[in-house]
């Protein structure tokens, strides 16, 4: 049995959304992330029933993100550009990928990963430690795939991972 550690999972936002997707890993000043479900429960009791029943609808998953500023990292000049803005501006694309849930070694390995949708919402800008607060809300259902790095750059395919 071995033990994940957390620099094995990793996060990138698509940094250009409007045109092919580029990239950039989430982490530079970065101390913690992790993606709440959120989970939706519908709960309903019956008056002929002594206890209710839920059941599970889905989920509105979400990243909370306290980041501290460090000028030219791509995510955060990204992040920053969409301040004062709304709608669809605000929209882009995130994948999630299991670095440790592999096939495969060296350049030809396939690590396990999900694409979605989302969007980025700004909370907070500043405050005495020059931090941007901002929260990613993932939309829909993902794409399940798997990337291949090349020079730290991961290119995502859609499908089942086989090597």
């Amino acid at each position: 049995m071995e033990k994940v550690r957390r620099d094995q999972v990793a996060t990138y936002l698509d940094t250009t959304p409007s045109a092919t997707s580029t990239w950039e890993l989430l982490g530079i000043g970065i101390t913690s992330y992790g993606i709440a479900f959120n989970p939706q429960i519908t709960t309903e009791k019956w008056i002929i029933n002594e206890n209710a029943t839920s059941s599970h609808e889905g989920n509105q998953k979400q990243g909370d993100v306290s980041q501290k500023i460090y000028k030219d990292d791509p995510c955060f000049e990204y992040v920053y550009s969409l301040m004062d803005k709304s709608g669809a501006e605000v929209e882009t694309h995130v994948l999630d990928v299991d670095m440790w849930n592999s096939v495969g070694t060296g350049t030809s390995a396939k690590f396990k990963a999900r694409k979605s949708d989302c969007l980025i919402a700004i909370t907070n800008y500043m405050a005495e430690e020059a931090v941007i607060e901002y929260s990613i809300y993932y939309n829909g259902d993902p794409v399940e795939g798997y990337v291949t790095i090349s020079e730290g750059v991961p290119t995502f395919t859609e499908g089942e991972m086989t090597e």
